[in-house]
């Protein structure tokens, strides 16, 4: 992950194209409940620092799944294409969430 260790904080954020050619938005989050990691199925507990995954889907729509950073680390940034660092500013829930609303091919270019 040379480069994005220690990343998403709380001043960046990631994005990545998947393979299906979705984006994915990595942001800091604590937990406020206890959710279950897709990457090793493991706990994470109420109160721990983990990664929010949301995917804004090339066909619209959003979605979202909560991850260990160290499974993020380990297995999803190698799996994107194209991952940048963006501001926290960027990947505000209703920003992603706006921008699923929109068909695909009409997104504005940054």
């Amino acid at each position: 992950m040379s480069g994005f260790e220690g990343l998403p904080d709380t001043r960046t954020s990631l994005v990545g194209i998947t393979d299906e050619g979705d984006e994915a938005w990595l942001i800091r989050s604590i937990s406020q409940k206890l959710y279950r990691c897709p990457g090793c199925h493991g706990e994470i507990m109420i109160g721990a620092e983990h990664v929010v995954v949301q995917y804004v889907k090339r066909i619209g729509g959003t979605e979202h799944h909560h991850w260990h950073r160290r499974c993020v680390e380990e297995i999803l940034v190698g799996e994107l294409r194209r991952v940048r660092r963006v501001s926290a500013n960027e990947s505000q829930r209703g920003k992603l969430e706006s921008r699923g609303r929109r068909p695909a091919g009409r997104r504005r270019r940054s």
